[in-house]
């Protein structure tokens, strides 16, 4: 002990042990008993009945919890000193720790931690954080401690093995938070300590040792402490920027993990929603830590790294084993090339995440390409969802008509990443990429082919000729869906767990991913089954096949309900009817995948060959569906039609390339077929490459923003207002209407969302402006502003030739705007809304209501009228006339609907609390 300790007056110090292992607690006393410098009361914290008994054993003292201790402590107990139960700390570790927490007037102060099995190896000398929290140690593996270190400092954290805390700061931030785990817990406290002025520092000459098995713990509590952590001390300006940086990283380091051997998705997801359910308290938390705050979060930022912590590890990570790997004497040899064809995570993995990121570059810039039926998200997730339980439908001029269940997933993608749409859109279509690749891989594996076979296979299923073909129909829907399909099958196929409890697990996760494909696009909710009941007829004398068929088919009754309240309003024969089924794919692709099919069928191993029969099988009868307009088959049939051939085209594919790593097991002939079949595959998969020039993840290019984007640009609010568009029909966005040959539809101005692609049933408004067309066509009548200003309509613009066109470049009251393409007009004298007053006044829109001056009179919304808008509701011809007394108007939810979406939402979580369950059973 120092001189200065032994001059000063004695320190009275409570050793509190926090309890994990109750056995490790006799270790951890025996250790204090030797302390130079000892403290006054030894305490052991926690561990319930266990921890009591053992602490009665041990002749100590015992407490519930930290706060129960820190609330007993008097004023004659100056500081706390908080040990982990298994810390072994050296004898002069509380004399030194106390000598520079004394020295430096900290409030905090933390030991230098080494690994008890072996006491050179560093594991601790404080800890640095990032923004994020995310701890940063920076010490090399089994980094050796030779004194290099050895400097007492200012740290961001202290590890939670060993810290000494000045009572008066303890009982005011009110300890470690019980909730978290070791190491978020300690930088919690140590941030909540410095937020009210405290210094935290690390004493290096202060030694304890922990067990190596101490410092293990599961990925997932960790970063849900983190997240906790940094929830309760920084300001809300912060956490706006820091929250969806940090979401981004998870979903990066989620990405590229699997490639390093790791698996952080599900980790990611746990520790977002253990936050949500513990937001409550969180809140609470928050609302102490920063209530008696003096400094803000420039002082946290000043101990923190610049940058993320979890990107700068990820990349020394990937750089260590690409050196380890190039600088090896068999770097470049074919037996090494071989052990990487065998083991693809650096090769194959990062080549297709590379493909993807390019693949969907243009959308992760842009989102959404604004042509067809795909057309940009709407601005805000929560309206989406609202909309989608029973709230009003905005395409058209509105209806109650039921929103496509996708906007419930769309929505919810979208509240999550605090509504950005290039954010959402990038992970609905670049994630459902990532999630297919990765889903074929798993599920051509269950029936032993190989990870490179599998990734090569996911490619064609996510960007292969058929894939495309949905891309190019501007399917948004079915396209994300597309990347599910091989996880429900995998699911069901795969070996049959031996506990009931995982049996269960098992069920339950197939019927939440089918329920997810099914809310995606519900056409395809009968692919999985019916493509795990195929594998079972083709394999009629393999019991394990059938099993999984009847899993498949239970997991599809049971996420039928998801689909609520959609399926039980939708007009399922307008939804299957609606366009044609007519795909007319190229010649070569079909020849290249029916030549890697017959070289399956002839020359592959014989399992290889079922899996070839099984996706050839699914291609040609999803071909003969996609085929079937003359049969009355629609888009939505097409689509799924074409999701089956993107399923079986990747099992042909597949099944061909992994008959070329088998290729020991065929002689004579066949291998000569093998190698036919290869190159036949490999066309397949070079087709793959279509989709990375554009950008676009196989979408056509955006048209609609050229034609009509200058409209944001107008005088006023241009939101408040529409624009009728005209043109042939398959120039126009989404749905639209003919009359005499002409095509035409009504959208939002400045650009109308997705949600507007699906008209709904037509209404006494849409036939009052089909009315207005007829007459202006006939020639009855030419003030054509004057006669569709009360639908809210201010611009007129044609998208390609029409006989439309000429009658209103002959209307008197409208004139013309210079354009980038095509023909745009636009009222004389009046800006037309959708929203007035009696007196005139423009009310503007907001979500799926309006807002305006507060005030006694009427309101007419030019929407399709329905009785749940606003309050004192009167038809109006086809609209609504409201009362303005309250400044705001919205339609009504219908609660039936409502209570069916929350009830169809509880169903999927329930699904996926109990395949978790089972998995951890």
């Amino acid at each position: 002990m120092s001189s200065r300790a032994e001059e000063s007056p004695p320190v009275s110090i409570v050793a509190a042990i926090t309890v994990g292992d109750p056995a490790a607690i006799s270790n951890t006393l025996a250790a204090i008993s030797g302390q130079v410098y000892e403290p006054a009361r030894v305490v052991v914290v926690g561990g319930d009945a266990e921890g009591r008994h053992t602490a009665d054993e041990e002749g100590a003292e015992w407490s519930a919890s930290l706060s129960a201790l820190l609330a007993s402590l008097t004023t004659e107990v100056s500081h706390v000193w908080v040990l982990r139960a298994g810390t072994i700390a050296r004898p002069d570790a509380l004399a030194t720790l106390l000598e520079g927490a004394e020295r430096t007037g900290s409030a905090v102060a933390g030991s230098k931690v080494l690994q008890l099995e072996n006491p050179e190896s560093l594991v601790s000398v404080g800890i640095a954080t990032d923004v994020f929290d995310t701890p940063y140690l920076g010490l090399d593996d089994d980094e050796i401690d030779a004194g290099q270190y050895d400097v007492v400092r200012d740290v961001a954290a202290v590890a939670g093995a060993s810290m000494l805390i000045r009572r008066d700061l303890a009982k005011g931030v009110a300890g470690p938070d019980p909730l978290l785990p070791r190491q978020a817990a300690a930088i919690d406290l140590c941030q909540r300590a410095r937020l009210r002025g405290a210094r935290v520092v690390v004493v290096p000459s202060s030694e304890v040792m922990v067990p190596l098995a101490a410092t293990e713990t599961r990925l997932w509590r960790e970063d849900a402490g983190r997240i906790r952590a940094m929830l309760k001390v920084y300001s809300v300006l912060t956490l706006l920027w820091t929250i969806p940086l940090d979401i981004l990283i998870g979903l990066i380091e989620a990405i590229v993990a699997p490639f390093l051997g790791r698996w952080t998705f599900f980790a990611w997801i746990k520790s977002w929603l253990w936050n949500i359910v513990h937001l409550p308290s969180t809140l609470r938390e928050r609302f102490a830590a920063r209530k008696g705050r003096v400094v803000g979060d420039a002082e946290l930022f000043r101990y923190q790294l610049r940058g993320s912590a979890t990107l700068r590890s990820l990349s020394t990570e990937a750089s260590k084993r690409l050196r380890n790997r190039v600088g090896s004497d068999e770097a470049l040899t074919l037996a090494s090339l071989g052990r990487d064809l065998r083991q693809p995570a650096l090769v194959i993995g990062l080549i297709s995440l590379g493909f993807i990121a390019l693949a969907t570059r243009a959308i992760w810039a842009d989102g959404l390409p604004a042509v067809g039926y795909s057309l940009p998200l709407p601005t805000s997730g929560g309206d989406a969802l609202r909309a989608y339980a029973g709230g009003w439908n905005p395409s058209g001029f509105g209806s109650v008509e039921p929103l496509r269940p996708f906007f419930a997933a769309g929505g919810l993608v979208q509240v999550v990443v605090f509504d950005n749409v290039r954010w959402a859109s990038t992970i609905l279509i670049a994630g459902s990429m990532i999630v297919g690749v990765w889903g074929t891989n798993r599920m051509l594996r269950t029936w032993g082919v190989e990870a490179v076979a599998g990734v090569l296979a996911g490619a064609v299923l996510v960007a292969g000729p058929a894939t495309r073909a949905i891309a190019q129909d501007t399917n948004v829907p079915t396209l994300v869906a597309v990347g599910l399909l091989p996880w429900a099958i995998r699911l069901a196929v795969a070996r049959w767990p031996a506990t009931r409890r995982r049996q269960i697990g098992r069920v339950a996760g197939a019927a939440w991913v089918t329920a997810v494909i099914a809310v995606l696009s519900p056409p395809l909710l009968v692919v999985p089954s019916a493509a795990v009941l195929l594998w079972a007829v083709l394999n009629f004398r393999d019991m394990t096949a059938w099993r999984a068929a009847l899993v498949s088919g239970v997991a599809t009754l049971v996420a039928f309900p998801a689909l609520l309240p959609w399926v039980a309003l939708a007009d399922m024969n307008a939804l299957l009817d609606a366009g044609e089924a007519f795909w007319d794919p190229g010649v070569v692709p079909v020849g290249a995948i029916a030549i890697a099919l017959g070289a399956a069928l002839l020359a592959a191993p014989s399992r290889l060959a079922d899996i070839a029969a099984w996706g050839g099988l699914l291609a040609v009868i999803g071909g003969l569906v996609a085929r079937s307009s003359d049969l009355g088959g629609g888009r939505e049939v097409e689509g799924l039609g074409l999701a089956a051939v993107a399923l079986g085209s990747a099992a042909i594919v597949g099944a061909t390339f992994e008959s070329v790593r088998r290729v020991d097991e065929v002689t004579g002939w066949k291998r000569l077929i093998v190698g036919l079949g290869a190159v036949a595959a490999a066309v397949v998969l070079a087709a793959t490459l279509l989709v990375v020039a554009p950008g676009r993840a196989g979408l056509p290019g955006d048209t609609l923003t050229r034609q009509i984007g200058f409209t944001a640009l107008s005088s006023g609010d241009p939101a408040s207002s529409r624009i009728l568009l005209i043109g042939p029909e398959d120039a126009l966005p989404g749905d639209s209407v003919t009359i005499e040959g002409a095509g035409y539809r009504v959208v939002s101005a400045p650009m109308p969302s997705l949600m507007e692609a699906w008209l709904p049933a037509s209404t006494s408004v849409d036939t009052a402006l089909a009315l207005v067309l007829e007459d202006l066509l006939s020639g009855e009548t030419f003030r054509a502003g004057e006669e569709l200003a009360p639908f809210g309509i201010r611009w007129v613009i044609s998208v390609g030739d029409t006989p439309l066109e000429e009658v209103f470049d002959g209307q008197l009251d409208l004139i013309p705007l210079s354009t980038p393409e095509g023909v745009a007009l636009t009222m004389e004298e009046i800006v037309p809304v959708r929203a007035y007053t009696a007196d005139g006044q423009a009310w503007a829109r907001s979500g799926s209501g309006y807002v305006g001056p507060a005030g006694a009179g009427t309101l007419f919304i030019a929407e399709t009228a329905n009785g749940r808008w606003g309050p004192d509701w009167q038809q109006a011809e086809w609209g609504n006339q409201l009362s303005t007394v309250d400044g705001r108007v919205d339609f009504a939810t219908i609660p039936s609907r409502q209570n069916q979406a929350v009830a169809a939402g509880v169903l999927v979580l329930v699904l996926m609390g109990v395949s978790w369950w089972g998995r951890r059973g």
